[in-house]
């Protein structure tokens, strides 16, 4: 009977304690995602304009 007591002790330990012990933390699942993507940049300049009289600077 001694032994049936312990047995069913050391069960209700294990079960009690949910084997928290022995197991690793589960991951986070619930952590933000990170957009690694860049935007987009404009890297044509403005053309210059061209058409516009140039200044006199002779006098």
């Amino acid at each position: 009977m001694k032994k049936f007591f312990a047995i069913a002790f050391i069960a209700a330990t294990l079960v009690a304690c949910n084997g928290g012990g022995e197991a690793t933390p589960a991951a986070d699942t619930t952590a933000a995602t990170v957009d690694t993507t860049a935007a987009a940049v404009d890297t044509t300049a403005a053309a210059a304009d061209t058409t516009a009289p140039a200044a006199d600077t002779a006098k």
